[in-house]
């Protein structure tokens, strides 16, 4: 029997602007908007009214308040209340008592933490090929982030995978679109520009690979020799250091 494969949904982060409602230090509680409906946002989706309904039920006890989507470190909190209306994803969520959790209470009612990011799986999406944006229908949420800027780094790499899979997808489907194209075009342009910088030290690790290994005394000194290495490319001399035993 053919295997069958399955398509595994791939993490994503989504930065909103948090509108903040309350926040008490006594309680550690706040409440507000962590994601809204029905505009296009800076990735190119329109989150649907009801793309929430799902996860809330199945997966409210697994859901948790981190900070910077530091899923490495402990999280901060936890949602008391989710719910959707018209607007959107409401929050009401408890930050613990601890050091890092006391600290975020007083920046969010000092207002200089004002950002929030949702980590979430895309289940059930509709393309539209003529305006390049994806409507999301089904999201799986895992985490709920206050972040200092909404677009951190770790948030870049994330939306680069997530941009990958979706080219596959719009790919394979036939489903890109002139207007996806002209998106990528300022993103095609850096990474000429990263794979001109980079050459030299691929094709140096390309040789280094390809150099066979006699058993000799003699090898011993062409690995000394590598151990600091020169290249140069436009102009420039890049110094490779080994890293230290």
């Amino acid at each position: 029997m053919a295997d069958v494969q399955k398509t595994v949904p791939a993490r994503e982060i989504k930065s909103f602007k948090f509108e903040l409602e309350s926040a008490d230090e006594a309680t550690g509680e706040f409440s507000g908007y962590a994601a809204v409906f029905g505009n296009v946002d800076a990735g190119g989706d329109i989150i649907e009214r009801g793309a929430f309904a799902k996860t809330i039920v199945d997966d409210f006890d697994r859901i948790k308040i981190l900070s910077q989507h530091d899923n490495c470190d402990l999280p901060i909190g936890k949602p008391i209340e989710l719910r959707e209306d018209s607007k959107g994803l409401y929050i009401r969520g408890k930050i613990s008592d601890t050091q890092k959790g006391r600290d975020i209470q007083t920046l969010l009612k000092d207002g200089v933490l004002t950002e929030m990011s949702i980590g979430y799986d895309a289940v059930d999406l509709d393309f539209d090929g003529e305006q390049g944006i994806r409507h999301l229908k089904e999201i799986k949420l895992w985490e709920i982030s206050i972040v200092t800027w909404a677009m951190n780094d770790q948030a870049k790499i994330d939306e680069v995978k997530s941009l990958v899979e979706t080219l596959k997808i719009e790919t394979k489907s036939g489903k890109l679109s002139r207007a996806r194209l002209n998106t990528l075009k300022p993103f095609i342009t850096v990474l000429k520009e990263l794979a001109e910088i980079l050459s030299p030290f691929l094709e140096l690790a390309a040789l280094e690979e390809q150099e066979p290994d006699d058993g000799t005394q003699n090898n011993i000194a062409k690995t000394k020799q590598r151990d600091v290495k020169q290249t140069k490319s436009a102009g420039m001399v890049f110094k490779i250091i080994p890293p230290k035993k």
